[in-house]
């Protein structure tokens, strides 16, 4: 396996803390970035590399400053995977008792949302990807949701925000089709249990997808074995990591943004 150099957000807790801790595990360099400070040394050791990052994805220039901490720290990006994001919780911590009605969304809330679930990560994928198609090598992993988060109620702006994302991957796939570089899906395939999910009961905590099951899915999917793979989302409750990589990806995949069902372009296309 060939070392990469990978460049990760929402990397200090929850599913981006997993899948940081597990690109390491597996021999890559990766650069850790959340928000809050953090160390490295929350992160078992592996044999790869890590360094961390704390900065604001919102702000302006926070793409420009990420690109050059991993050239300072490891040099060019092999991968970017994007894991950052908020919801509904940072409206309301009952919402998933409490349902947060569309209408009692103030502009703030909604725009804050939209900043980090779609901007930022759109801003990081513009930023890594003329180095990658030069290299002719490069991976964009983005985590969105559950189409049945995207459309449940009470999701406003959190659903919306990720099916943005969602068809913004599908049609950065496309664009990069033929380049060598490839964009993908990867999420957990259900609520899981990170700081999103709040008050939730031990029991029922319990049930909800846990960040672990992340781990064997990015690592295939970082691999030259996924070179092959683009425009797809993976559902990592469904990957089975007893199962060779390819036949893992087959069970747990599907055409990411809803491809099935669309017309037009896209159909000619056979997406």
């Amino acid at each position: 396996m060939e070392r990469r150099n990978i460049m990760i957000t929402g990397a200090a807790r929850g599913l981006g803390h997993a899948m940081a801790e597990a690109l390491t595990g597996a021999g890559h360099n990766v650069l850790a970035i959340d928000r809050d400070a953090f160390s490295a040394e929350t992160f078992k050791a592996g044999l790869g590399k890590i360094e961390t990052l704390a900065i604001d994805l919102t702000h302006p220039d926070a793409a420009a400053r990420a690109m050059e901490a991993c050239a300072s720290s490891f040099g060019h990006v092999d991968v970017l995977i994007n894991c950052a994001g908020i919801g509904q919780e940072t409206i309301s911590q009952d919402f998933v008792t409490d349902p947060v009605k569309f209408w009692t969304v103030k502009d703030e809330d909604w725009d804050r949302i939209f900043a980090v679930n779609v901007r930022s990560s759109f801003r990081l994928c513009r930023a890594v990807t003329p180095s990658m198609i030069k290299a002719r090598w490069g991976r964009i992993i983005n985590v969105t949701t559950s189409l049945e988060t995207m459309i449940r109620p009470g999701m406003a702006p959190y659903g919306p925000s990720k099916a943005a994302f969602e068809a913004l991957t599908a049609i950065i796939a496309k664009d990069l089709e033929g380049t060598g570089v490839t964009a993908n899906v990867l999420v957990p395939g259900g609520p899981a249990n990170t700081r999103m999910m709040p008050n939730i009961p031990g029991p029922q905590r319990a049930l909800l997808v846990q960040p672990d099951l992340m781990r064997a899915p990015i690592v295939w999917l970082v691999s030259g074995e996924s070179g092959n793979i683009n425009g797809m989302r993976f559902r990592a409750n469904a990957w089975d990591a007893a199962k060779p990589g390819h036949e893992a990806a087959a069970l747990a995949g599907a055409p990411a943004a809803w491809s099935g069902i669309a017309g037009g372009a896209a159909a000619v296309a056979g997406r």
